[in-house]
């Protein structure tokens, strides 16, 4: 059973469809998730209300809790991979108290702890350590989560894998230009991309600052692609400012297209577990000025395929966004080293078969 409270657009709902789609169909995959666009509203379908137990979106309830351990009772479900914390809260609780004989794997998707209180970080840090005890394996996305879980005594080392996230490979069908007029986007810029949730995890309030320190340069053109809860605050910045370089496309469903319309891939994220969307862009070889922050120092590689900024240093990350615009020979082999990287770390068959072994320990 795959265990969610997210199945909207994101990254740990995107790893679960790749590995519901990818795995052998030997297992027998059950979902209790929400039924929400786009995902969920997919797996039910996919699999029929027989093996479908929804659940609320970011909510827990015992109600649910109860349900949810007569719904694997009745069908025998033997192994549970939870996705997330609210997941993992439900999936602890029915192998703590109700149905001890279950199999338990929960992958973070991001630790994410540093926007809490001092009071709440150890509050959930004995939560996590108390209930740890009741998970048979955990699955870190980077190695600098699973370090960090280790760092809190979450876990010990070898009671965690790591596992990177993957997508499928997809190879550009049109040029650049041809892209652009698709899109409507400019042919005389240098664009530089985010696509992102708008969240205060994403910082896109650097990214404003950003194109504010380069808005007397006109060769560039910053496009934001996404929608969320800040948003509002995001425009009420952009016309408080005056900052006239940004796009805002709002939501799209065509995520590589604007990859490939564009020259660097930029993130200013104040946390990460492991970003799809830095390694969609790493696959279709668009060189990256990211934050250095877990996930995207493992993604990007400084002055290999991209270049890294410590969070917050808008000067710095503006001066590689020029350099890389400027010298046409390093964007070319940061782009041609993304390709090669994404090749060797992040490739389908490597998650998902890692994934399956998993399950084969567990049930064999």
């Amino acid at each position: 059973m795959y265990l969610t409270l997210r199945s909207d657009w994101g990254g740990a709902p995107k790893h679960i469809d790749i590995l519901f789609n990818n795995l052998d169909p030997d297992f027998n995959i059950y979902f209790a998730a929400p039924i929400s666009e786009p995902y969920g509203i997919s797996w039910y379908h996919s699999v029929g209300k027989d093996r479908f137990f929804e659940l609320e979106h970011r909510r827990f309830s015992f109600i649910k809790l109860l349900q949810l351990r007569s719904f694997i009772k009745k069908n025998d479900i033997y192994i549970i991979h939870a996705h997330g914390k609210g997941a993992g809260l439900y999936a602890r609780f029915v192998k703590l108290l109700l149905f001890s004989r279950v199999k338990l794997i929960l992958t973070f998707h991001g630790l994410h702890i540093d926007q809490y209180s001092p009071l709440t970080k150890n509050l959930y840090l004995f939560y996590e350590r108390i209930l740890s005890r009741y998970t048979d394996l955990f699955i870190n996305v980077s190695e600098g989560e699973k370090a960090n879980c280790v760092k809190n005594g979450i876990f010990k080392p070898s009671k965690s894998i790591v596992i990177y996230n993957s997508i499928p490979k997809v190879i550009a069908q049109k040029t650049k230009l041809e892209t652009r007029s698709d899109l409507n986007l400019p042919n005389d810029k240098f664009i530089i991309l985010s696509l992102l949730r708008f969240s205060f995890a994403k910082n896109i309030e650097a990214t404003l600052d950003i194109a504010q320190f380069l808005k007397d340069d006109n060769r560039f053109q910053f496009v934001l692609v996404g929608d969320g809860e800040t948003k509002q605050e995001i425009l009420e910045k952009i016309n408080r400012e005056k900052i006239n370089n940004i796009i805002l496309t709002g939501f799209k469903n065509n995520p590589n297209d604007y990859i490939i319309a564009s020259d660097i891939y930029l993130s200013t994220s104040r946390w990460e577990g492991l970003p799809f969307a830095l390694i969609e862009a790493t696959m279709l070889g668009l060189p990256a000025v990211v934050s250095d922050v877990t996930g995207n120092n493992e993604v990007i590689k400084n002055s290999y395929n991209g270049k890294l900024f410590s969070p917050g240093d808008i000067k710095t990350a503006a001066d590689y966004i020029v350099e890389i615009c400027t010298n046409k020979n390093i964007a070319q082999q940061y782009s041609a080293n993304a390709k090669v990287y994404f090749e060797e770390h992040f490739s389908i068959e490597r998650m998902v078969n890692q994934t399956k072994d998993i399950y084969n320990k567990f049930v064999f």
